[in-house]
């Protein structure tokens, strides 16, 4: 016969082992990759450089930036909310106010080949808020990174671009620095994992 004093003690050891899956967790994603292409050296790389630049140097000098995380530990999950932070560290000329953007990539791209001539096609695009320096910059992503974690779109990552042309540029810092990009998300466990950890805790209740 199943005794319920043998069980309590069980159950505890089995709770303290299994990972959280109710309510909702958030996990910090450092990038993987990022770069910046620039219009003036279209066939220069710049994925080892510690700072990667959104702006305008003048006609024909725009800056743009790439970076990717692995959601592949959040794959299947309810995207609560996603938040892209860059420690943006300097500016030069007239810090841009508006028309900045964020847009999904969508074709694959590679860190230490990228550049302006061979940059990636964007798949859709939203104007963001402008950033402040010596400061994070906080981007929500919440939608796109609920469409990859979903696998209804694929992750390429994510470009930021300014489309005023006058002179206004500001850099940020890379993963190869200190203050590495980061996706910050807030997410429910799947109803999989919740009704499998429900099922095992009913066996010992």
């Amino acid at each position: 016969m199943f005794s319920s004093k043998a069980a309590a003690p069980v159950l505890i050891i089995v709770l303290l082992l299994l990972p959280a899956v109710s309510g909702s967790d958030t996990v910090t994603l450092y990038a993987t990759a990022d770069a910046d292409v620039w219009e003036f050296q279209p066939d220069t790389n710049k994925g080892a450089d510690q700072y990667f630049q959104v702006g305008c140097g003048g006609a024909g000098y725009l800056r743009n930036s790439l970076v990717r995380f692995d959601l592949s530990t959040i794959s299947g999950v309810t995207i609560n909310s996603a938040v892209i932070r860059l420690f943006v560290i300097s500016s030069a000329g007239d810090f841009p106010s508006d028309e900045i953007y964020l847009a999904r990539i969508g074709n694959d791209w590679d860190e230490m080949t990228v550049t302006w001539n061979n940059s990636p096609a964007l798949a859709e695009t939203i104007p963001i808020t402008a950033p402040s320096v010596l400061d994070w910059w906080e981007i929500d992503a919440t939608a796109w990174v609920q469409d990859m974690a979903d696998g209804t779109v694929p992750n390429y990552g994510f470009q930021i671009y300014q489309n005023d042309t006058d002179y206004a540029i500001f850099a940020m810092t890379t993963r190869e620095n200190v203050d590495v990009p980061e996706l910050v998300v807030d997410y429910t466990p799947s109803a999989l994992q919740n009704s499998t950890f429900a099922s095992i805790k009913a066996l010992f209740l």
